[in-house]
């Protein structure tokens, strides 16, 4: 397993955390889900996976990382107390290991309190106990519901497509409040029209960045350096790293069911977006124009074909395209990097995937929203 020793030497996280019980043996595959004051929903999140077929459970290992920094609310630590307690007295068909990052002493740093580095360690301290590089790693939430044939479908596709890094379909769970029924349901429009959208344009970002919903293999993850240790927006630049590292390809099967909850632990995400709601914020507004897509479609075919030519001929043909598309690039240093793309660059392909790596997800919604206004 040089692979895993290799990443854990170098970027990995082994301590102060611990894995118990400490798994027996090695695993196709694992599944790892951050808990943070969840004690109400993470049982339904283990039942769903434990409804999945049994030899496939038999070879995963469940992790939960029960986390909170060092100046969360007393409420939320009595309630990871009580997560904790009670999954010590559970069994699955699945292995289940739990991380405690919640007694005093081993809290998450309040520096990086959050749901980036509670999975990180998770799948760090997970990487030893898995059968090979291409063994699968599941992300997933404590308040979200798997389908009976998440695993079985996530590790055909993979197998099937020879793919390294994935998200699998997902649609929100029904509410209660039928307002927040309509907000998720034009929510998850908007997310699901953008990916296609960008894709449709010839982004390599175009997919759903959800943290529920990721996949990749061992090998994936050590490769683009692990789980970032962001308190939000991990999963949209987890993502981008793979994409930049292979293909992130969306399994169209809905195998994922997030929960709907308004809740603001971050400044973005679904809880987020659903408190601004019960507050007046239109969803709609978050659309991007028709017209920045085809914008950003012409420009993508301008720019990824563009090898061995000059900068200033790139800079004029926008013209053609958009008459403030040559001063957004130059405002995103494309003046600055494009002579060390063209020098690195031996044939027309590699120099195709140097423009995606410079020209990635974040500037693709920053032109999105440059070309909507």
């Amino acid at each position: 397993m040089s692979t895993f020793n290799s990443y854990l030497r170098k970027r990995g996280i082994t301590e102060p955390w611990n894995l118990s019980p400490i798994p027996m043996g090695h695993f196709q595959q694992t599944i790892v889900i951050p808990a943070y004051s969840e004690f109400n929903y993470l049982p339904k999140t283990l039942d769903s996976i434990n409804q999945n077929k049994l030899d496939l459970l038999k070879s995963t290992l469940v992790v939960v990382v029960v986390n909170n920094g060092i100046n969360s609310p007393e409420k939320v630590k009595k309630n990871n107390q009580l997560t904790f307690d009670n999954l010590k007295s559970k069994e699955y068909h699945f292995s289940l290991s739990m991380v405690d990052a919640t007694s005093s002493g081993i809290e998450l740093p309040e520096k990086h309190t959050g749901v980036g580095l509670a999975r990180k360690i998770g799948i760090d301290l997970a990487l030893p106990y898995l059968k090979s590089p291409q063994s699968l790693i599941f992300c997933t939430d404590a308040d979200t519901i798997v389908s009976p044939d998440y695993l079985s479908i996530v590790r055909q596709y993979f197998h099937s497509r020879n793919i390294s890094a994935a998200v699998v379909g997902f649609r929100h769970l029904v509410s209660e409040d039928s307002k927040l029924n309509d907000a998720i349901s034009l929510y998850e429009k908007f997310l699901k029209h953008t990916a296609k959208n960008m894709k449709d344009a010839g982004s390599p970002y175009g997919y759903v960045a959800m943290g529920s919903t990721m996949v990749c293999s061992a090998e994936a993850y050590c490769a683009v350096g692990g789980m970032p240790r962001k308190k939000a927006t991990e999963d949209f630049y987890f993502l981008q790293e793979l994409a930049k590292y292979c293909v992130v390809e969306t399994i169209p099967e809905v195998l994922v069911y997030p929960s709907p909850r308004p809740i603001s632990r971050v400044y973005l995400g679904t809880g987020y977006r659903m408190e601004q709601v019960e507050k007046g914020f239109n969803i709609q507004s978050l659309q991007y124009s028709e017209k920045s897509y085809s914008i950003l479609k012409k420009w993508l075919k301008l720019g990824s074909n563009a090898w061995k030519i000059e900068i200033s001929k790139i800079l004029n043909s926008t013209l053609t395209i958009h008459l403030n598309l040559s001063e957004f690039l130059t405002m995103e240093g494309i003046e600055e990097i494009w002579d060390k793309i063209q020098r690195n660059a031996p044939s027309e392909s590699h120099f195709n995937e140097q423009f995606h790596r410079w020209f990635d997800g974040l500037k693709t919604i920053r032109f999105l929203k440059r070309f909507s206004s």
